[in-house]
């Protein structure tokens, strides 16, 4: 009893020394993690363009498909997330130099439609508030060329013969039994369970 009191007093006593003797390295663990993460933050907070306003943003969606036609049609989607303040689209006609300016409320979204496009790379001249925003989206739709081949020719004239397999009193035997089996199994089972 008195050694295992000595125990727990000597071991009391090494964390009290242990925690005094680390004590001043802790500190100093404690600032270097304190200043790397001031550091960090304000290198965070100066990276360009990782900057999120608090009002949203607005941008475009673009995708491609393809008509029966096998033309493309180009879907724009102009979108403004912001909480308070419209944004206006100034965008320019795939097929001519023709622009359409749209104003888009806030939370909104507008949606524009090209048709008509052949194969390539559709370029589509998109302005958000004066600042570009140009879509570029490639256009695969024409339809696959399929050749058609002639059927071979067969080498031997005259009509085709299928080979013959087995005999014919051999197959309708062996299915009499088989049925004359089937027929006496079934009697008995019902004999044994009436």
């Amino acid at each position: 009893m008195q050694r295992a009191q000595h125990l727990s007093n000597s071991t009391e006593g090494c964390s009290a020394a242990a925690a005094t003797a680390w004590s001043p390295r802790r500190r100093a663990a404690w600032r270097l993690l304190a200043a790397a993460l001031v550091t960090g933050g304000a290198v965070l907070a100066s990276a360009p363009g990782q900057v999120v306003r608090a009002d949203g943003s607005a941008y475009v969606l673009a995708d491609v498909e393809c008509d029966t036609a096998h033309d493309g049609v180009l879907d724009l989607t102009l979108v403004n997330d912001r909480t308070d303040q419209v944004a206006v689209f100034v965008v320019t006609d795939v097929h001519s130099s023709a622009t359409a300016s749209y104003t888009v409320p806030a939370l909104s979204a507008t949606a524009v439609t090209y048709t008509g496009l052949s194969d390539g790379v559709v370029v589509a001249p998109v302005a958000i508030d004066g600042a570009d925003a140009t879509v570029s989206k490639p256009v695969h739709c024409d339809a696959p060329v399929v050749d058609v081949l002639p059927a071979p020719q067969r080498a031997v004239a005259g009509s085709p013969v299928l080979p013959a397999t087995g005999s014919a009193s051999g197959g309708l035997l062996t299915g009499g039994v088989l049925v004359a089996a089937g027929m006496v199994a079934s009697l008995l089972a019902r004999r044994r369970y009436t």
